[in-house]
């Protein structure tokens, strides 16, 4: 079966100890057995195991490193039109080095976000948490990645979207209902062959 990160994307709460409701300030992070028992727990083989427990650790390190509190904070999906709602954030707001933080946390090694790929993530980011609620204005957007792996982690790498030029609300409309346009036509076009295929009138090559 394939790997997936879901069983550390269901940790970071634990792992950036984020309490509901409380104002941005110190926090003992949650004890590292704690959560790789909750990794253990959640993943369906030990090679998955292994690819999230390497993200976990990179995670409990950056957030037991004294740089980052944090507290929750809801963000709703910011609506595209023709009824498609994107979410590429984390219901919490971390103060990294002092500075306000949202972030989106891709763990992804191989198909991860390239640099025009962070620059869609963070203008949805903007779009929904800055241009949505003056009281996010000065919210620094962090994309989280993660290196190679090296003594059982891989080391936390921070992308914020300073000097990065973003896209416009009507720009992103448009990426969004073409990408959707295209996956439509992807899913008749496998749906036709299926049904090709069950009735025995599908392509002869």
């Amino acid at each position: 079966s394939s790997i997936t990160y879901n069983p550390v994307r269901a940790c970071f709460s634990d792992i950036f100890n984020i309490q509901p409701d409380l104002d941005l300030g110190p926090a003992e992070p949650t004890p590292w057995d704690v959560i790789e028992a909750e990794l253990r727990k959640r993943s369906r083989s030990d090679d998955e195991f292994t690819f999230n427990r390497r993200v976990a650790l990179g995670l409990h390190d950056f957030a037991s490193s004294g740089r980052v509190y944090g507290r929750k904070q809801e963000f709703f999906p910011l609506s595209m039109g023709m009824g498609q709602k994107i979410t590429l954030w984390l219901s919490m707001i971390l103060a990294i080095d002092e500075q306000a933080s949202a972030l989106f946390i891709e763990p992804r090694r191989t198909r991860g976000l390239t640099a025009e790929g962070r620059r869609f993530a963070f203008s949805m980011m903007h779009e929904r948490i800055r241009a949505a609620d003056e009281d996010f204005a000065d919210v620094r957007l962090t994309i989280v990645q993660f290196g190679d792996p090296s003594d059982d982690r891989r080391a936390v790498r921070l992308h914020t979207d300073e000097g990065v030029e973003l896209y416009s609300r009507e720009e992103l409309e448009q990426m969004v209902a073409s990408t959707y346009e295209m996956w439509r036509e992807v899913l008749e076009e496998r749906e036709r062959k299926a049904r090709g295929r069950a009735t025995g009138t599908g392509p002869l090559i």
